[in-house]
């Protein structure tokens, strides 16, 4: 279905320690935990791993440091088919992500940015080649190194997705020009100062970043409730599908990257919504991030 695009994502690249407990402790408290386990993670590689997964061919590019994680993280991506021509490997330290996961599948993450803080705005933006269809950036990595890569994606013409997690303030004044801009509940309430918990909520938060940004249309990320676009003259709202939640771990990033080829083959907002739900409902029902990553066969298959 996608094996025609060629992609790009800028991001980050982390080494994720999974704790499973029962419940989170409160402050000064000891709770047992039930078990642990280390996934190659970091935003910018789940939705990498997502899009290869889907069929895309797709293009790495961030930074690790040259220690046994990066190694680790590298040689992942590679197992994935991804190139890595983009990945620079002289970081201080390799980025980490301690996700502790409650009885529920509702997570918590503590993100050492290491050397995704680190990477060169001029040279992320030139790994931005000609013969790119489709550009995917997040906010785990420096404000600079995003709004260079949205620019020069913008000025070559690639379609260019703007997942806003984790959430910061970052200006979207500085990014403007977006095919999509697509934050969750938490990130949008960063960015606009409104939660969108009702329709009226998610209508004014929508317009705010559709005027700061200047994005096509406007994502919005609502968990358990499913998503809404936004194009600047209609709300639409698309509901989730049913799921047993495992793991919500890199739910989102599965989701922005179905959102994008989706919406990059078919130009239609709606389908590429609901295809993107889909891909979220298979995610959460699934523990890991990376290896909870729907294949193509399985979005497109006749179930769930």
């Amino acid at each position: 279905m996608y094996k025609n695009i060629h992609a790009a994502v800028v991001g980050s690249i982390n080494m994720d320690i999974i704790l499973n407990m029962e419940r989170v402790p409160e402050a000064g408290e000891n709770v047992l935990g039930t078990d642990y386990g280390y996934t190659c993670g970091g935003k910018g590689a789940n939705q990498a791993i997502g899009l290869a997964r889907l069929g895309a061919k797709t293009k790495m590019i961030g930074r690790v440091a040259s220690d046994a994680n990066g190694r680790r993280l590298l040689d992942n991506l590679c197992e994935n088919g991804i190139d890595i021509s983009g990945v620079s490997e002289n970081g201080s330290q390799t980025g980490l992500a301690a996700i502790i996961l409650d009885g529920e599948g509702r997570n918590r993450i503590v993100v050492y940015e290491g050397a995704n803080a680190e990477i060169d705005a001029d040279e992320a933006a030139d790994a931005i080649t000609d013969g790119l269809d489709l550009l995917l950036v997040q906010f785990e990595t420096d404000e600079k190194v995003v709004a260079a890569c949205v620019k020069r994606a913008v000025e070559k013409g690639i379609m260019t997705v703007i997942d806003c997690g984790p959430a910061k303030q970052f200006s979207l004044e500085s990014m403007q020009g977006a095919t999509i801009i697509s934050p969750n509940e938490s990130e949008t309430k960063a960015l606009t100062g409104i939660f969108p918990e009702t329709e009226k909520q998610i209508l004014e938060a929508s317009k705010i970043l559709s005027e700061r940004s200047k994005a096509e249309y406007v994502v919005l990320k609502l968990g358990e409730r499913g998503c809404s676009a936004w194009n600047g003259s209609e709300l639409k709202l698309f509901p989730a599908l049913p799921a047993k939640v495992v793991d919500t771990t890199a739910a989102g990033d599965c989701f922005t990257a179905a959102l994008a080829l989706e919406y990059l083959r078919s130009g239609d907002i709606s389908s590429a919504c609901m295809l993107a739900n889909k891909a979220g409902s298979i995610a959460v029902s699934r523990m890991g991030a990376q290896s909870s990553m729907p294949t193509d066969k399985e979005l497109f298959s006749s179930g769930k």
